[in-house]
Order: C-alpha cells, then sequence, then structure tokens
C-alpha cells in the first residue's frame, strides 16, 4: 500500500507544477547539501582522510582495501555533480539544478 502511495504521489508531483512547487524548502535545503558536499567543505575533508591515511600507512595500521575505498568515495564524492549534470543535461561543476 505504501509503495502504491507513494508512486501516486511522485506522478502527482511530476504532473502538477502547483504542487511540486510545495518542495521549494525541500530543494533548497538538499542543494544546500549538495553544495556543502561538493565544495571546500568535502575538500577539507578529502584532504584529511588522505593526511589521516598517510599517517596509518606510516605506521603500517591501513588495510589497503580501506584505503582505496576511501580513494573511490572521494573520487566519487567529487564527481557525483558531474555524473549527475551530464545524466541531467546540466553543468557540470556544480550541485545539479541548484
Amino acid at each position: 500500500m505504501s509503495k502504491f502511495f507513494m508512486f501516486a504521489l511522485a506522478i502527482l508531483v511530476a504532473t502538477a507544477p502547483e504542487f511540486a512547487s510545495a518542495f521549494t524548502g525541500v530543494d533548497s535545503s538538499m542543494c544546500t547539501i549538495a553544495n556543502a558536499l561538493s565544495g571546500t567543505t568535502a575538500r577539507a575533508l578529502g584532504t584529511l582522510a588522505i593526511i589521516f591515511l598517510g599517517i596509518g600507512a606510516f605506521f603500517g595500521k591501513v588495510n589497503w582495501g580501506l584505503a582505496v575505498m576511501v580513494v573511490v568515495g572521494i573520487g566519487a564524492m567529487f564527481g557525483a555533480t558531474a555524473l549527475v549534470g551530464s545524466f541531467t543535461g546540466g553543468t557540470a561543476g556544480t550541485a545539479a539544478g541548484c
């Protein structure tokens, strides 16, 4: 029943622009999060992750599978906006649609 309700709500929002405009607060919040996770905050977190990974490797405490996952995660974090932009026809380098 809940899947049907979610599907019906999605169809309603997609077909009626006046219903879609009710979600502008959610949109702005999501854009704020997306911009934070793809801007300078993300660069700082990525830099700290690499620094801690290097320190752990220096002391021999790094599982190399974890190191690969951290690097792939950082790549996904920075590549997400370009990937979504290519799917939606938006511009790369900014949070898509924001």
